[in-house]
């Protein structure tokens, strides 16, 4: 039988000949930053010539060269990790000022023929971009064939001006005046429970009434929030100590199908189970919120008030398909 071995795709284009002209500063090329900065964010020379394609002979000896021409060492180097040296962090900061030059030009080339093309980098929570992003982007590259869409997705509070992303799907207050983006819609709450659940414990008149229920409750960054109720008589927070208490999501949301508790989710989490029946809202009378209670659905982006081509493309892209499931959602 004859063995099949899976070798690394050849990309003639991250040849070693590619950058071993770098005699001094004039001879610096664009690529050879990229490849110093994707060190640096990947914090390992393996990790950034498997994503690029390249020998990781290639990457090291890149940097070897690009050391030489600044005359100056630009990373710590450890079995464990790859930091940049002080003199390293002074040349990353130059060197995305020059890049982010390079593709702006590049965006303004591509606006001339308007076609949105090369990469952008989109940043959403988890649970919303599994649900909401993720499905939609089959979609938006078969729009946008020349377009390279870069997704990250994570909980973390990601601030655009440093972590680099050129759009970030914020649910919160609009706070950071440094950003500009576009409002998607106001994040509306329920309290819920399944039909089996509520057939055998019954259902809640009042948010009071909770303290005779079984309740699931997400944890998130910032420790376990409060259930609070309003309506035109009156406040209340609930803070009864929960059934279950869990960072996922998802599990609780599964358990309150199954008929384990009351939950209480946005209408992005639970929309859909709600319209079909799966689970029923409660305490339809009052006003409800965990955490912050004026929070809302943003697409975000830094620096300049009017975006470039690639970002105005994708906000309006997700601006049409998001608005009209959370517009007077249930």
């Amino acid at each position: 039988m004859q063995e099949s071995h899976c070798e690394k795709e050849h990309n003639p284009a991250n040849t070693f000949a590619n950058f071993a002209e770098m005699k001094d500063l004039t001879h610096i090329n664009i690529r050879a930053m990229q490849l110093f900065l994707g060190i640096i964010e990947a914090g390992s020379f393996s990790e950034i010539a498997r994503q690029e394609g390249m020998a990781a002979s290639s990457v090291s000896r890149t940097l070897q060269l690009l050391e030489e021409a600044l005359e100056t060492q630009l990373l710590y180097r450890s079995t464990r990790a790859v930091v940049p040296t002080e003199e390293g962090r002074i040349y990353a900061s130059t060197f995305r000022k020059i890049i982010d030059q390079v593709n702006s030009a590049s965006s303004l080339v591509s606006e001339r023929l308007d076609m949105p093309s090369g990469r952008i980098r989109f940043n959403a929570p988890v649970s919303f971009g599994m649900r909401h992003i993720a499905p939609l982007l089959t979609e938006l590259s078969e729009l946008y064939p020349k377009l390279r869409i870069d997704l990250s997705l994570t909980d973390e509070f990601i601030n655009p001006l440093s972590d680099g992303s050129d759009l970030v799907l914020r649910i919160a207050g609009m706070k950071d005046s440094a950003l500009h983006g576009r409002f998607i819609a106001k994040q509306g709450w329920h309290l819920a429970a399944s039909p089996i659940y509520l057939d055998k414990y019954g259902t809640p008149a009042s948010p009071q009434d909770l303290w005779q229920h079984h309740l699931l409750v997400y944890r998130g960054k910032l420790g376990t929030p409060r259930w609070c109720f309003s309506s035109e008589n009156e406040q209340y927070s609930v803070s009864r100590p929960p059934k279950v208490v869990s960072d996922s999501a998802e599990s609780l949301i599964r358990m309150a199908k199954d008929g384990a508790g009351i939950v209480l989710f946005p209408d992005w989490q639970i929309g859909n189970l709600l319209k079909s029946g799966q689970l029923t809202e409660l305490l339809e009378d009052y006003q409800k919120s965990a955490g912050e209670p004026d929070q809302s659905i943003f697409m975000l982006y830094p620096g300049n008030k009017f975006p470039g081509l690639n970002t105005r493309t994708v906000i309006d892209f997700f601006y049409k398909n998001l608005v009209s499931r959370f517009t007077g959602s249930t």
